[in-house]
């Protein structure tokens, strides 16, 4: 009998040939599971950071921007702005003082305006930086600074006979009262009468937000750009 045409051994080529297929459907459905595994962690972690980010936004624009805003002594020595804001700030925030001048510049004065050293920005050196309490393991570390402050540019108010000469970053009344605060740079005033108000013009943000989990912070992160009026 020719050897070629024998079929001894085609069951054992037939088996192998299964076995060797079933391996490569196994390890490419092993594969997708383990990256599907891979990809929902890394959601996961993305989430978690971008609601400390969001916390954080939150916690900045509702309660310190206002704080930081209603500091008004600004002739006093005994009491400057980098004793004022850590003292209502408690164990909030630990700047140093170069961090809160800056600070107080951002919030006060259009960005053309800045120095040169608080237009420096920096990840490594932000305006405010707090921490956030997780659910469960190790707590988040926010970071925010203040990109840009928007400048108003106004020279009178037709029908007010209210000029003013400066520009601003805002006339937002920070006293929580309720009304426009009364112009007083290079305003003129009319005699008699109660003082004029001038039109609300909010102090606008850009804000840059880091969140990050404290002791995994390359692989948990989130960023985000926050436009802010008050």
């Amino acid at each position: 009998m020719n050897p070629l045409k024998r079929e001894n051994g085609m069951a054992l080529i037939t088996a192998l040939m299964f076995t060797a297929l079933s391996l490569v459907i196994s390890m490419a459905l092993l594969a997708m599971i383990t990256s599907g595994t891979k990809t929902t962690g890394a959601l996961k972690r993305y989430r978690t950071a971008t609601d400390a980010a969001y916390g954080g936004a939150e916690l900045l624009t509702k309660e310190i921007i206002g704080k930081a805003l209603e500091f008004s002594n600004f002739s006093s020595a005994g009491n400057p702005f980098t004793s004022y804001f850590p003292a209502k700030m408690g164990s909030l925030t630990l700047l140093p003082e170069s961090n809160l001048s800056c600070l107080h510049m951002r919030l006060t004065t259009p960005r053309r305006f800045w120095n040169p050293v608080c237009s420096a920005i920096s990840s490594s050196s932000p305006d405010i930086s707090f921490r956030l309490n997780a659910a469960s393991g190790a707590p988040y570390r926010v970071f925010s600074n203040i990109v840009d402050t928007s400048e108003w540019r106004i020279t009178s108010f037709p029908g007010t006979g209210l000029k003013i000469t400066n520009s601003l970053a805002g006339n937002s009344d920070i006293t929580s009262a309720g009304e426009d605060t009364e112009l007083t740079q290079g305003a003129v005033v009319g005699s008699g009468g109660p003082p004029l108000k001038s039109p609300h013009y909010p102090y606008i943000y850009k804000i840059e937000i880091q969140g990050e989990r404290q002791n995994n912070p390359s692989m948990e992160k989130s960023n985000m750009t926050v436009l802010y009026a008050y």
